[in-house]
């Protein structure tokens, strides 16, 4: 039973690392020309992303914006960390919803420390594809 137990272990554990490794390399080819290496963002242009989701990662609501972001983009003036920025972030619904689940990961878990749980899923993503909206749209949602 013992040796079951470290298997799963062993398992979960290089799953979760191939999942994170997934998420930065989906992240250095998507996101990080604006938002940079480590997700601290270019001043004026792309907010920072590292220390600044946490919170909202924790939210049923915030998942499902997060999810619908990535997958619809966003336009608008928006305020984050202090810093106004009024760019528009492109839609990466070409990604596959395993793309999406890997990056959002990586983006809360290794640059933001959220637990498993206040992380985006599958559904979530997909819930997003369903609800189309437009760039405009996502950014009403940031302000709930």
């Amino acid at each position: 039973m013992k040796d079951l137990f470290i298997a799963a272990m062993v398992l979960l554990a290089s799953a979760q690392s191939f999942a994170q490794d997934r998420g930065l390399e989906v992240f250095s080819r998507n996101c990080m020309v604006c938002h940079q290496e480590k997700g601290e963002g270019m001043p004026g242009f792309a907010p920072k992303l590292a220390g600044t989701l946490v919170n909202r990662s924790k939210t049923e609501a915030g998942r499902r914006y997060f999810a619908q972001l990535v997958v619809s983009g966003m336009m608008g003036p928006i305020i984050s960390g202090g810093e106004k920025f009024n760019a528009a972030m492109p839609s990466f619904s070409t990604l596959s919803n395993e793309d999406i689940v890997a990056v959002l990961g990586y983006v809360l878990g290794e640059l933001n420390g959220a637990s498993n749980e206040a992380h985006v899923t599958a559904e979530d993503v997909s819930a997003a594809r369903r609800q189309v909206m437009s760039p405009v749209m996502v950014h009403r949602l940031r302000d709930r």
